[in-house]
């Protein structure tokens, strides 16, 4: 058996046992994330947070993510992808049990901070050992595999985190969100193998910083701005919004599952789709169509709505990032996923933290400004990239990355799902 795991590994497709295991890992822990994640805002509003309070909330977690993601990233690189990860994992999970003796906004604000360097440890590493593991030209596929199965976490985890806390309560409810979390942990730290990059000089390890920041790679970190917009107004607002319409914690958690339903069944799809016919197409078409519901969100609107346009909504999603993670991917020098990964997310968390802090406070104003403010940002994007000069950053072959002369970047076969220690000694 298992040396027939390791000939399908050696074959140099997207599902190896490297490759499925590492999908199940953060589709494990996404599912703890996904058990908390409309819980949090009703939380705080239950201790007295006020609207604001619970935005600054949000705000925290992506601030804190922020300015974490790029040490984060170099020591990823340094020490190994999958020693990171599994840091993270466990620190996620102490912090989702100290949510059981905290009552006070100020507190929850302070947890929330802390949670957001967490969050930064688990899935950038985790895209980065992807990105290592995946087989040449396909890893838009081996990355929509891996946002589909994050998106497991949230079809399952906010219906039934929701479910569980209006039968028994929030205490309970974090608990058993923290098992999925710490079950991740332990099959990170036994069976994944690690990744680190080993640079010969340390002019090697300046130069690297420079080809951060390439065109084409700030052509993917913009994206991910603005894709990054719906995480501020969802975490944020959303769960609010939708109660203050009059919908139940069960209409609230159907939302998240429909959002969630295609993705995971498209987001590899989409990924080999891009990976075969390009990625433009699908990151302007999935951001005009998602800028349009935003703007219907913010109209007076039935929630029931909102269920079911989430399902348009996902299908954009799945289109939209999944080419751009294999933008990413295409830009990427092998060298410096973790690093490129964590300044991937920093724009994704910079962008949602200033979303998500202009919602706390605008949502007094009229509730569905911040969906209108969203949507319009969407749609910007969609006409800067009908700009001749950005759709033809694009095209392929317009970039390739090599491997300089004095990098080496230290990594033993896909098929190894041993403890090794890869590292620079």
């Amino acid at each position: 058996m298992l040396r027939a795991l390791r000939q399908r590994s050696a074959s140099g497709g997207v599902y190896t046992p490297a490759i499925l295991l590492l999908v199940f890992v953060v589709g494990t822990s996404f599912l703890g994330v996904g058990f908390i994640l409309p819980l949090r805002a009703l939380y705080g509003r239950e201790v007295g947070a006020s609207s604001g309070e619970i935005g600054l909330m949000a705000s925290a977690a992506l601030l804190t993510g922020f300015f974490a993601a790029p040490p984060i990233g170099r020591l990823s690189d340094r020490l190994g992808h999958g020693y990171v990860l599994f840091a993270g994992l466990v620190i996620h999970t102490l912090l989702v049990l100290a949510y059981i003796p905290i009552e006070n906004p100020v507190l929850l604000i302070a947890l929330r901070g802390l949670e957001g360097i967490a969050v930064v440890g688990i899935l950038p590493p985790a895209r980065a050992l992807a990105n290592t593991l995946a087989p040449s030209g396909r890893q838009a596929e081996t990355l929509g595999l891996m946002s589909a199965a994050q998106t497991v976490g949230i079809l399952l985890g906010p219906t039934f985190g929701l479910l569980l806390a209006s039968a028994v309560g929030y205490h309970q409810a974090f608990l058993v969100a923290s098992v999925p979390l710490a079950a991740g942990a332990v099959l990170a730290w036994f069976f994944l193998p690690r990744r680190a990059t080993v640079y010969s000089s340390e002019s090697a390890a300046r130069a690297a910083t420079a080809r951060i920041f390439t065109r084409p790679l700030l052509l993917a970190y913009s994206v991910q701005i603005i894709l990054a917009t719906t995480q501020g107004v969802g975490a944020a607002v959303w769960t609010i919004y939708m109660a203050d319409l009059g919908a139940t914690p069960l209409v609230i958690g159907l939302s998240f599952t429909t959002f969630a339903i295609p993705i995971i069944l498209l987001a590899p799809i989409a990924g080999r789709m891009a990976d075969r016919h390009g990625r433009y197409w699908y990151v302007l078409l999935g951001l005009a169509v998602c800028g349009v519901l935003f703007v219907i969100y913010g109209l007076p609107i039935n929630p029931i709505w909102l269920v079911i346009l989430s399902v348009p909504e996902g299908v954009a999603a799945a289109f939209a990032r999944t080419a751009t993670d294999g933008l990413l991917a295409d830009a990427t020098p092998p060298s410096l996923r973790g690093r490129i990964q964590a300044t991937y997310s920093a724009a994704g968390t910079g962008s949602a933290f200033v979303v998500a802090t202009i919602s706390g406070f605008i949502y007094g104003l009229y509730r569905g400004l911040p969906f209108l403010m969203v949507g319009g940002i969407f749609l910007a994007g969609a006409v800067a990239l009908l700009l001749p000069q950005v759709a033809r950053m694009f095209a392929p072959g317009a970039f390739k990355t090599t491997l300089p002369a004095d990098e080496v970047e230290a990594v033993p076969p896909a098929e190894e799902l041993g403890r090794e220690r890869v590292v620079s000694e």
